[in-house]
């Protein structure tokens, strides 16, 4: 069994403010009694369209509220423009909302936390986001500005793998500039959360799966990242055995509330303590796609993950055999590159065993979109924490012609 390289360790780890998880087909049925537990009476609900228009989910929702949402915004675009946060942000003022309940998948969650903010922050243009976005020069310098007014409670009922509903960080793309900014608060995040593998049957496949490709990017990076603390290694490393075992259950039979269930559990766990360890250079160019080229951040990942595991190859010491390992296989024998070797392939395969692509060029991406990627890829938090310093645009170019 593999055992993680000894170093240092000092300082202080943090956790968030998320009271309450709910898990298990029917949970949702306990929506109202957490509602009246975090003071809300008139939520505004938040969703996407499909959702709203397409299934008859929005109205069980609602009716596990107990009449506890007032309202619903289903308008939400996919990378949370912020002009779709405005509009949530004046119908929760016009309906006098007390809270937010999130429904749907990385887009709703991430517009619910925006509205969060907004609220707060007393933001009434897209201009206004300026005061509260996070700043950063690589390779140090960051300005992360404080939420300082007080912050509607939310629950974020989930029906992805995305898992961001357990952070306390939104991701809003400014429209001008087609940059995804990072806005971070611990004020941001769920006060409770939900999920309900019922809830998650109407989700599309792909999406499902993608999805929880995203989820398997965090427990990568996070295993990887500079910042990496055994806390999370223990997560991190049990969630990826799971994703690669009940991703392709889900693969195989859809409608398995089972294997739905273990995967959002392992969802969860990928990205628990993430408030302590950052990410790596996946993250910050799949945020930019999303911008730029509204590439959904599930495949961002699919396509990503391993021609950044690639690039990292010498930086991680023996952290990608544990991939291997984590993932089956057995390495015991094996050289320290071949092991490693193995612990990408392994990423690679699983993406090709769920059907998702792997290339850029499959996914609407074209060279002449690199440079300005690779510039704004380099302005993200997270590419800060990645395992092998990134010194120039240039090699983010080259690591996204790999991915071509």
């Amino acid at each position: 069994m593999y055992q993680p390289e000894k170093k240092p360790l000092d300082g202080r780890f943090t956790f968030l403010p998320i009271d309450d998880v709910h898990y298990g087909p029917g949970c949702i049925s306990g929506l109202a009694a957490s509602l009246e537990t975090n003071g809300v009476e008139r939520a505004l609900l938040i969703t996407g369209n499909t959702l709203a228009t397409k299934t008859g989910l929005v109205e069980q929702v609602k009716a596990a509220s107990g009449g506890r949402i007032a309202s619903v915004f289903h308008e939400t675009i996919q990378h949370v423009h912020r002009q779709s946060v405005l509009r949530a942000t004046e119908q929760a003022r016009a309906i006098n909302a007390d809270g937010i309940v999130s429904f749907g998948g990385g887009t709703p969650n991430d517009t619910g936390k925006a509205v969060v903010l907004a609220l707060a922050e007393n933001v009434r243009t897209t201009e206004d986001f300026d005061r509260s976005r996070v700043k950063f020069e690589y390779p140090a310098t960051v300005e992360i500005p404080p939420v300082r007014g007080a912050a509607l409670p939310m629950v974020a009922v989930s029906t992805t793998l995305s898992g961001g509903e357990f952070t306390h960080f939104a991701g809003i793309t400014d429209e001008a500039r087609k940059v995804k900014d990072l806005y971070i608060d611990k004020k941001l995040a769920a006060k409770a959360i939900f999920l309900d593998a019922e809830l998650t049957l109407e989700t599309p496949l792909w999406l499902w799966l993608s999805t929880g490709m995203r989820s398997v990017d965090h427990c990568i990076e996070a295993m990887c990242s500079v910042n990496s603390h055994p806390f999370t290694d223990a997560l991190a490393g049990h969630a990826l055995g799971l994703l690669n075992r009940y991703l392709r259950e889900c693969k195989r039979d859809p409608t398995d509330l089972s294997a739905r269930t273990q995967a959002q559990i392992a969802a969860w766990m990928s990205v628990c303590g993430l408030a302590n360890v950052n990410l790596g250079l996946s993250h910050g160019i799949g945020h930019q796609l999303g911008a730029r080229n509204n590439v959904p951040h599930g495949i961002t990942s699919c396509v990503m993950m391993y021609p950044a595991m690639t690039f990292n190859q010498h930086h991680v010491g023996t952290r990608q055999r544990w991939i291997a390992e984590a993932c089956g296989i057995e390495t015991a024998g094996m050289a320290k590159v071949e092991a490693a070797a193995a612990g990408r392939k392994a990423i690679l395969d699983l993406v090709a065993d769920l059907d998702l692509p792997h290339r850029l060029r499959d996914v609407g991406v074209t060279p002449a979109d690199f440079a300005a990627i690779a510039h704004d890829a380099l302005e993200d938090l997270v590419v800060a924490t990645n395992p092998r310093p990134v010194v120039s645009p240039e090699e983010i170019v080259s690591l996204l012609e790999s991915a071509y």
